[in-house]
């Protein structure tokens, strides 16, 4: 409490489930890094990650706690990225995450959550072979010059190559066998130099 105005509690302890639910109450107040200490040390008390981003989800469905839900996963994807780029259940989850935004038409926070992605993932260098110039490339692309933003992935095909070998969706392609994907790059010339060659070593 404080001078009266202030009312609530730190949690110390508790079961996994109480210390998940105080995620989504209102004790920023009282205890404002309750949600950053929650996901820096929630893996000593919950088995996976994706418990709790499962929770997540459950929760978003409720349009009382749809804000306070992004808050939290925006905070995660933007301190503890390793948490998602390591784990494909958590990836798969961010997924299932957008395309809820998406559908609840929340298109401001699904932007921020697609700037926040982008910027913590490891700029890496891939390398995906197809048996010819006629096979289907495994993965699609949105973007270029004429949006106004760079070339970035949209979807994966499950099971294929491009996802064995970590290509995922919200990745920014910034170079194709030496060629800057970065600057001013039209989308029709990205899916040029992208279908052209068998062997394509993506930035």
């Amino acid at each position: 409490m404080d001078n009266g105005a202030r009312k609530g509690h730190i949690v110390i302890r508790g079961i996994p489930e109480r210390l998940m639910a105080q995620l989504v109450e209102d004790n920023s107040s009282i205890d404002p890094t309750y949600i950053e200490d929650f996901l820096l040390t929630h893996r000593t008390f919950v088995d996976q990650s994706v418990v709790v981003a499962d929770q997540l989800l459950e929760w978003f469905q409720d349009p009382i706690l749809r804000d306070k839900v992004t808050r939290v996963l925006l905070l995660w994807v933007n301190n503890h990225f390793t948490d998602f780029e390591t784990d494909p259940s958590m990836m798969e989850f961010l997924e299932r995450f957008e395309a809820e935004l998406e559908k609840a038409k929340m298109h401001g926070q699904l932007r921020m959550l697609n700037f926040a992605c982008t910027a913590k993932a490891r700029k890496r260098t891939v390398t995906l072979t197809r048996p010819s110039r006629d096979d289907p490339l495994q993965f699609q692309v949105v973007g270029g010059y004429e949006k106004g933003f760079g070339i970035f992935i949209s979807k994966v095909d499950h099971g294929s190559k491009a996802e064995e070998i970590g290509l995922k969706k919200g990745d920014q392609i910034l170079e194709v066998n030496g060629q800057s994907f970065e600057h001013g790059t039209k989308y029709t010339r990205a899916l040029e130099v992208l279908k052209s060659v068998c062997h394509l070593s993506i930035t």
